[in-house]
């Protein structure tokens, strides 16, 4: 044991220990020069040959490739509620690596969900035929995926060549029901191509962010869960709706004395059963301590409106986040069954779904790092 540990302490050594980034704090920083930064976290902010571990994860860095194992906070954009990947979740357990050269990045993620499921749950787990929305409703005695797994798995390609503009896409394929394969955690199987039928659950991402002068930056997100052609609306509303998420936001980075201020202003729509599906290994959530989740925007589906605030950042380790919103809340939410009968109102299905009420949320955030 004593040489396994010496031989540790000796490898940590001999690499330079690397800065992971873990917060949005270089992103803003780099805006204010002008610079587009990646909008995903953990991140190196430089590359280098190193190996690092600390209580919680195990992260090398061997240039063009990184990866990164353990329990940390990862957030997928460079919005405060971001829509396919966001810090809702208080933690993932899993990896996230990528490759990186002349402008373009590839990033991966994959992730291990906590979840629960009631004995009804499980039942239609295992016989999908009992539920209308099934994609294999018509194969009696079917037996379909319920292995007690559920993993998050996101293949992301950047484009920053340009360091005023940043353009991204991404595919998440969720894998529930079953232990995920090689092809469905190829670091470089992207473009939808992952999607397996009875056990997968995916959506398309894209994102951008444009600094057009110093300071400023204009950034976009989009996901797509399901999309059904307007002709044939009415022929599918048994099956999976429409079902998309947009978010267009801005903001300012002025450099004062010792801190930065950064005044944003963003903008959401959420689709009213984006997030959803009739499996709940299947659905777009996470739970922790018995409280379900969404993986993406951090208050769920069927929501529209818009946030304020600002970030102060301090030379000195302090930094000040203030919030507020205003929604428009629909009255379907991630625990609307998905046989519920509304479900066949696609009039409704870019929502608020009536009634509709107000949500509103004012925060503030203090964080000293010592």
């Amino acid at each position: 044991m004593k040489k396994i540990s010496l031989l540790l302490f000796l490898i940590i050594t001999v690499f330079s220990f690397s800065e992971i980034v873990r917060e949005k704090d270089i992103l803003i920083k780099n805006i204010n020069q002008g610079i587009n930064f990646t909008n995903v976290t953990p991140y190196p902010s430089y590359f280098g040959n190193y190996f690092e571990v600390d209580d919680y994860t195990i992260h090398y860095n061997s240039k063009p490739f990184w990866i990164m194992y353990g329990k940390y906070t990862t957030d997928w954009g460079d919005f405060e509620r971001n829509l396919y990947l966001s810090d809702s979740l208080p933690y993932v357990v899993g990896l996230t690596g990528g490759f990186e050269n002349k402008g373009v990045k590839i990033i991966f993620g994959v992730y291990d969900l906590n979840f629960e499921l009631s004995n009804e749950e499980w039942l239609i787990q295992k016989t999908p035929g009992i539920d209308g929305n099934s994609d294999r409703r018509g194969l009696d005695g079917y037996k379909g995926y319920a292995e007690p797994y559920k993993t998050y798995i996101i293949h992301r390609i950047e484009f920053d060549s340009l360091q005023f503009l940043r353009v991204s896409f991404s595919e998440i394929n969720l894998v529930g029901g079953k232990i995920p394969d090689l092809v469905d955690v190829n670091p470089f199987g992207i473009l939808h191509n992952t999607y397996g039928e009875g056990y997968s659950n995916t959506i398309l991402g894209a994102d951008f962010s444009l600094i057009p002068i110093k300071k400023l930056q204009i950034y976009g997100q989009f996901a797509m869960d399901d999309f059904v052609v307007p002709d044939t609306e009415a022929g599918a509303t048994n099956y999976k709706p429409t079902s998309l998420a947009y978010a267009l936001g801005g903001r300012y980075v002025y450099r004062l004395d010792d801190y930065y201020l950064a005044p944003k202003f963003e903008y959401y729509k959420v689709y009213t059963w984006m997030y959803n599906r009739w499996q709940k290994l299947l659905k777009f959530t996470a739970e922790y301590d018995g409280v379900e989740i969404p993986v993406g925007f951090d208050y769920g589906n069927d929501m529209e409106g818009f946030l304020f605030g600002f970030d102060l950042l301090f030379d000195w380790n302090l930094k000040v986040k203030f919030l507020s919103e205003f929604y428009k809340k629909g009255a379907i939410d991630l625990n609307t069954s998905y046989s519920d009968e509304r479900k066949q109102d696609y009039e409704n299905w870019a929502g608020p779904y009536p009634p509709v009420s107000d949500f509103i949320k004012l925060s503030l955030h203090f964080e000293i790092n010592y």
